[in-house]
């Protein structure tokens, strides 16, 4: 048991610790991308709203799962479906970028790109800054997707196990409590890529992301001269992150790898002759009689 205690505690330390990192990051440079020719050998990519299909009634799905996850949040602090399908699609974004295979658009924030075009035609602002106009790019392919199952680890995918840690010397002043606890992530989705011109699905895939996580919470101090004290909100939960989390990452991940695979490029059309080529040969000097 000791053991085990120490082994949580050190869980707990550890989940302290801070810092900031780049999670996600790549692709190409500002000027590669801005580089790339709208008719060369990539395609242009944008992406659809992801919906989601996953079954109502069923416990992998994202009303219920998210209804689990706001239980007694306040309502400023809670997770809509919305925000949740935006987010994977901002995933996808920068999940093409990152692969190099595509040229990809941008849509979310399109209305603001539009505006600052607006701004740069108008009197206040200077010629040297003008935009000229007629430069936004249309997309060839289009990417859209379902959410198919998707599980936080919110409901009964999980167990915790309470452990004791003595304060003093054979729990004389008591006890902390620690929550040792796993939980499991799941998502699935199908993703789907469209030729704009055609209406054609000319790609197809079925991804999940699956991933476990452990986590130690100090619920508070039991027994001896303490009796119960509870510990602020701030401190409950170190590990209030869920495992989906990853899981979506894994996911994407996939998704965006199994299509680059393809290594998708547009056939490019054959090269004109030269001027020199057309032209027919000069004739040879005349022969001698």
């Amino acid at each position: 048991m000791r053991a085990l205690a120490a082994f949580g505690l050190a869980l707990l330390l550890a989940a302290c610790a801070g810092g900031a990192t780049v999670t996600r990051g790549g692709g190409q440079t500002i000027a590669q991308a801005q580089a790339e020719s709208a008719n060369g050998p990539k395609y242009r990519v944008a992406v659809g709203g992801i919906l989601d299909k996953t079954d109502p009634s069923s416990e992998q799905s994202i009303a219920k799962q998210i209804a689990l996850l706001n239980a007694g949040k306040p309502k400023d602090q809670q997770l809509t479906p919305n925000a949740l399908t935006q987010g994977i699609r901002d995933m996808l974004v920068t999940e093409l970028f990152n692969s190099g295979q595509f040229i990809v658009l941008e849509r979310d924030a399109l209305n603001e790109a539009m505006l600052e075009q607006e701004f740069s035609a108008s009197a206040r602002a200077g010629d040297a800054t003008r935009i000229p106009p007629g430069q936004l790019e249309g997309a060839e392919l289009l990417v859209v997707g379902a959410v198919t199952a998707f599980d936080a680890g919110a409901g009964s995918s999980g167990f915790a196990i309470p452990i004791p840690v003595p304060l003093g010397t054979d729990y004389r002043n008591g006890a902390a409590l620690f929550n040792l606890s796993f939980k499991r992530g799941y998502v699935a989705m199908d993703l789907r890529i469209i030729d704009v011109a055609s209406g054609r699905i000319v790609a197809s895939t079925a991804v999940e992301g699956k991933n476990t996580k452990y986590g130690v919470n100090l619920q508070g101090l039991a027994g001896g001269n303490f009796g119960y004290i509870p510990l602020p909100k701030g401190l409950v939960g170190y590990f209030q992150n869920t495992p989906v989390q990853e899981a979506l990452q894994k996911m994407v991940a996939a998704a965006i790898g199994t299509i680059a695979a393809q290594q998708p490029t547009k056939p490019q059309p054959a090269a004109r002759p030269s001027a020199a080529a057309d032209r027919p040969a000069a004739p040879g000097p005349a022969a001698a009689h």
